[in-house]
């Protein structure tokens, strides 16, 4: 009898287990629909069991109170930002950070892209603030990681996560580099000015799958995103989010963008291109002490920069 009983409940279990992922995928399907975003968009399911397993830490308080939890690499496979990461004592770009949280305080309307989220300092320092935040990232192992991040501190509403590469076409497949003791300097691999299809299985983190910025417009604005800081941080491909980003700049009020300049200075052409998608919406580059930037001298650039629009106030 107990036997049977046993059966019983393990079919009843299945069943609703069953309707309960079939009701989640309608959900999602119907919400994707609601908000109409482009098919070739992985919006990362938060809600996901992670089977691997890994180092998650809290971090330091930084502006004295907020604190976050943060899943990291292995230190010999990532020895920049896992490796910055010390028992509450330092984080990956202390001061970049508290410079986005010390904004983000001071303009409560504001909230956060980050483009190149990695494993997620900004995303969760800003998300811990009670900010939305759009997280973007193409490598799959630092997906896992913040989102078992984005769990431990119960952030399901306040981010959406990404999964793709930014480029200048939409649904195809690039391949990243290997770098095997530096994940964070995993960058797009391109040849013959812009070969981009690769017939290769997605399930290899180092083929990943293309969106252009201005597809996340629709996500942002079912949101009720209307003004936001952004970070941009994609090693090199920086001038893909201007190149086809336009919609979100002509509709988003933007006032300030840190961008990595250390390897995209190096490509004249890309520099053109931001350049002159910078000046033609009035934004003046800056270094981290707000000293304006002279153009003609773009490749003796900090590797840290800013893009501040003219007439904004209380940012520097």
């Amino acid at each position: 009898m107990k036997v049977l009983y046993n059966k019983i409940i393990q079919k009843i279990f299945i069943i609703i287990c069953g309707l309960f992922i079939s009701y989640y995928l309608i959900y999602f399907q119907l919400k994707r629909n609601i908000i109409n975003i482009s098919s070739n968009i992985h919006v990362v399911d938060l809600y996901a069991t992670t089977p691997a397993k890994f180092q998650c830490i809290k971090t330091k308080k930084l502006l004295n109170n907020i604190s976050t939890t943060i899943c990291l690499h292995e230190i010999k496979r990532d020895k920049y930002v896992s490796g910055a990461y010390g028992d509450s004592i330092s984080i990956w770009e202390e001061k970049q950070v508290t410079r986005i949280l010390q904004l983000l305080t001071r303009h409560p309307h504001l909230h956060l892209i980050d483009i190149g989220a990695n494993i997620g300092t900004y995303t969760m320092y800003a998300a811990s603030l009670g900010r939305f935040v759009l997280a973007i990232d193409c490598f799959a192992p630092n997906i896992i990681r913040l989102r078992r991040s984005i769990q431990l501190m119960n952030l399901f509403n306040q981010v959406v996560l990404i999964q793709n590469a930014i480029f200048n076409h939409s649904g195809q497949s690039l391949r990243l580099s290997i770098d095997t003791r530096n994940i964070g300097g995993q960058r797009i691999h391109l040849l013959n000015n812009y070969s981009y299809k690769y017939n290769l299985s997605t399930k290899n983190p180092y083929i990943v799958k293309t969106i252009t910025f201005n597809e996340v417009l629709p996500i942002l604005n079912a949101y009720g995103i209307r003004s936001a800081l952004m970070k941009i941080d994609i090693e090199g491909s920086e001038h893909f989010v201007m190149e086809k980003g336009n919609q979100i700049f002509d509709t988003l009020d933007i006032p300030f963008i840190q961008m990595e300049w250390t390897i995209v200075k190096q490509y004249i052409n890309r520099v053109k291109l931001i350049l002159d998608f910078f000046n033609k919406r009035n934004y003046d580059p800056m270094t981290d002490s707000c000293q304006i930037l002279n153009q003609n001298e773009y490749t003796q650039w900090p590797d840290d920069i800013y893009w501040l629009k003219r007439n904004t106030s209380n940012f520097c």
